[in-house]
């Protein structure tokens, strides 16, 4: 296929067997005018093996690419590099879209020109297929939520441009993307491989270029991760690595925006918001209570009307046997406090 009008970028990793359901669910969209390219990104033999079979089952349709630099920012370049459609999804390869997906989004955007790309809303199902939860249509979760409401509340000065249409950070394999938008984007920033942030920070940068609208349908299935993946992830990256990756983040927002007159307050509340976040990590470990006040102080220093931070701040006093009642969690960690994880750290994260 020469001319697709949509590229559905589908990247590999540790699927199995599901990789198989998410490719039947686009084999099987009422839209044809389609490519599919699969990257593979250091999948297992099994993963690669399902991969293959659709390359040869349907070559004309059905493309493998290899990235070998291990993350899904560079996946995800990788098959953008690859994609000749007009119109972009970056499709996770476990979840599944709904066979009108593709012609419900394609004929949304041509009949609004001044939208740069969609999302829908999504059930959410297990890892077999079981329904969980229909029709979602909430940002998720709470740190996408709060982060969204302050680039809303500070989306002229952030984004140069009134606001027609609040920003919002629909799932990303829901969004469908015009490909001019992913261009100028620069694509994903791999300094955030191998995974997290890197998918609403790249986000962000389409919001330069023009608006979202969600389509008020669930138009995909999201595959809650089995413990095997779960596992996966963890062995990946665990909350001191998460935290690094949410810094460099904080810093790669700051690089774009710092320049832009009257971001001072959005950054400032950012910096807040992260540093909160960043105290709920250390309030579940026994051992960092005292580096948990570092991180809340320092976000009440750069957001004093931060209402939750000095909540967060008064309960860090109360006895720890109440820490999982009053910290929203169900089991302590128990592991060893990273060496690194010390008082120089807290207070050099987010600067």
């Amino acid at each position: 296929m020469s001319h697709p009008d949509v590229s559905v970028i589908i990247t590999t990793y540790r699927e199995g067997p599901l990789i198989s359901e998410t490719i039947e669910s686009i084999l099987a969209q009422t839209f044809s005018n389609y490519e599919i390219i699969l990257v593979d990104n250091n999948a297992d033999p099994e993963t690669r093996r399902f991969a293959e079979k659709y390359v040869e089952k349907l070559p004309d349709k059905i493309r493998l690419t290899k990235e070998t630099t291990q993350g899904i920012a560079s996946a995800k370049n990788k098959g953008f590099k690859e994609s000749r459609g007009r119109f972009i999804v970056f499709h996770d390869g476990d979840d599944l879209s709904h066979p009108n997906r593709l012609e419900a989004q394609f004929s949304f955007l041509e009949k609004h020109p001044e939208i740069t790309f969609t999302g829908s809303w999504h059930n959410l199902i297990s890892h077999d297929n079981k329904l969980l939860q229909k029709d979602i249509s909430e940002t998720l979760p709470y740190f996408w939520a709060e982060t969204e409401n302050i680039f809303n509340q500070h989306f002229r000065e952030i984004f140069r441009r009134p606001r027609t249409h609040p920003i919002k950070f629909p799932l990303i394999s829901t969004c469908f993307f015009r490909r001019e938008a992913v261009q100028a984007a620069g694509g994903h920033d791999e300094r955030l491989n191998p995974r997290w942030f890197e998918e609403n920070e790249f986000l962000l940068k389409v919001f330069d270029y023009g608006d979202v609208e969600v389509v008020p349908e669930a138009l995909l299935s999201y595959r809650k991760h089995s413990s095997e993946g779960t596992k996966i992830m963890k062995d990946q990256m665990n909350w001191v690595g998460k935290t690094r990756h949410l810094d460099t983040f904080f810093r790669i927002l700051k690089e774009r925006y710092s320049d832009r007159p009257g971001t001072d307050k959005a950054l400032a509340k950012l910096k807040s918001h992260f540093l909160r976040c960043t105290s709920q990590f250390l309030l579940q470990h026994i051992d960092a209570c005292p580096l948990a006040r570092i991180s809340l102080k320092r976000a009440l220093e750069a957001s004093p009307d931060d209402a939750l931070s000095r909540k967060l701040l008064i309960k860090s006093y109360f006895p720890k046997a109440l820490y999982p009642k009053l910290f929203w969690f169900d089991h302590w960690i128990t592991e060893p406090l990273p060496k690194d994880v010390n008082e120089d750290f807290i207070r050099t994260l987010f600067t």
